[in-house]
């Protein structure tokens, strides 16, 4: 088997989507194949005008074979569930962007369910049919005991900071490169650390780029993306494995 690695976009969003589209092309051009888009699928508060470009670059994106996959529903908690200790703190590790974190089971599905029906929102043909989306990447990759088998009854992948689980249970590691929410200090070993993994003889290594990675981080992504080319990895989406 060919030597693999995920590119995948993170927090695309009705909020940013016109700055961040030339940013995936240039990518697309660079990595030779449209790759994996995580859509934040929330949209109120939106005009019905940015919400009708969201929905047409959506089209556009699936149309020239970009995957989109779901990354949480609002990104940010917006209110007050019960959560566990652990999932307290992951909230504030992460400015309370970890909004599956620590949640109790029925929170924790319900809010997987408004995610759904906000990409269903999005999605629906005429006859409002839509197609589930193939991976669930809960924001931040902070997560609850509960999340990785509602996802899969959803028939969905799982991703975590450290595995792919597909819909059949069937488990990949997977180390990820982020550059996104790190110390300043720790971008020059979080760099060196992407380099590394994409060398790797073995493994399925993923690319998390955030919106926030440009422009200053711009070249990097880049430089990163011919490491793992260089080193003969195919780009693959979630839906080959």
């Amino acid at each position: 088997m060919s030597k693999r690695f995920l590119l995948c976009f993170h927090d695309f969003s009705v909020w940013n989507y016109q700055n961040v589209t030339p940013i995936l092309e240039d990518l697309k051009d660079l990595a030779g194949a449209p790759f994996s888009v995580l859509v934040i699928p929330d949209t109120e508060n939106a005009t019905p005008e940015a919400i009708d470009g969201f929905c047409g670059v959506l089209r556009k994106l699936k149309s020239e074979g970009f995957e989109l996959a779901l990354h949480g529903f609002k990104h940010k908690a917006e209110f007050s569930q019960g959560r566990s200790y652990a999932g307290l703190v992951g909230m504030n590790l992460t400015g309370g962007e970890s909004e599956f974190a620590g949640l109790c089971e029925y929170e924790s599905s319900r809010l997987l369910q408004a995610a759904l029906g906000a990409w269903k929102d999005l999605f629906a043909d005429e006859n409002g049919n839509v197609e589930k989306p193939i991976a669930f990447i809960p924001p931040t990759w902070f997560s609850n005991k509960y999340l990785p088998g509602q996802v899969r009854a959803e028939k969905m992948l799982y991703e975590d900071r450290f595995s792919l689980t597909t819909a059949e249970g069937i488990r990949y590691a997977s180390p990820v490169a982020s550059f996104a929410g790190i110390p300043k200090a720790t971008e020059k070993a979080a760099i060196a650390y992407a380099a590394f993994i994409m060398k790797l003889p073995v493994g399925l290594p993923r690319l998390a780029v955030h919106p926030v990675d440009f422009p200053r981080l711009r070249d990097v992504v880049r430089d990163t993306i011919r490491v793992a080319l260089n080193n003969r990895r195919k780009l693959v989406h979630y839906s080959e494995l």
